[in-house]
């Protein structure tokens, strides 16, 4: 990037002729992702997407639906004390009164007071408030972080320092805010602007 700002910095009374319009000085960022891109790239990451919250809604909604179940097993062999085992003339025990029973017992229970308002669906509507005060707070900083990178941007291309130092020291912003935009993309944005 550095060899691009020098040389930027060799051309900058010509590089900034060129442009006789706003279109024209922004066309040379087409190849980035749009704010809107990269917000959606946030929601994303973060989890903070509406669609999330919609899910989980409908989800603590949808459950109350579900009964509470009960299943129990058992299994009755007959040996009981009320038996009396005997052995048969050819000296094999009987087990004539021997029962061999298994048993399953499935009990459902609803709670049909749920699906009108559960402590669940108190607890996910509680939270998607947390999540939308997220949602915008995160929003408000990529969108500032995002616009103060594409200033820097344009400064560097219509008034490219002349002094190496400055060059440096632009490059070093430039990357801190490309690196910020990441930190709340999880690494989307420069992949989106690199093209991978």
């Amino acid at each position: 990037m550095i060899p691009f700002l020098l040389a930027l910095a060799l051309q900058a009374p010509a590089v900034a002729a060129e442009f006789r319009t706003v279109d024209e000085v922004l066309a040379r960022f087409e190849n980035e992702p749009n704010v809107r891109a990269v917000q959606e790239m946030v929601l994303e990451y973060s989890k903070t997407d509406p669609r999330y919250v919609e899910e989980w809604m409908s989800a603590s909604k949808n459950a109350a639906w579900l009964p509470e179940l009960k299943v129990t097993y058992d299994y009755d062999n007959g040996y009981d004390y009320d038996y009396l085992y005997e052995i048969n003339p050819q000296g094999e025990l009987d087990k004539s009164g021997v029962d061999n029973d298994h048993g399953v017992q499935v009990y459902a229970k609803w709670r049909l007071d749920r699906l009108v308002m559960s402590s669940d669906r108190i607890r996910v509507i509680s939270e998607t408030q947390d999540i939308v005060k997220l949602r915008d707070k995160v929003l408000e900083e990529v969108t500032r972080l995002y616009f103060d990178r594409r200033r820097l941007q344009v400064d560097l291309l219509l008034n490219a320092p002349a002094d190496l130092k400055t060059q440096v020291k632009n490059e070093m912003r430039l990357q801190e805010l490309t690196a910020q935009i990441d930190a709340y993309t999880g690494g989307r944005f420069s992949s989106a602007a690199s093209g991978k």
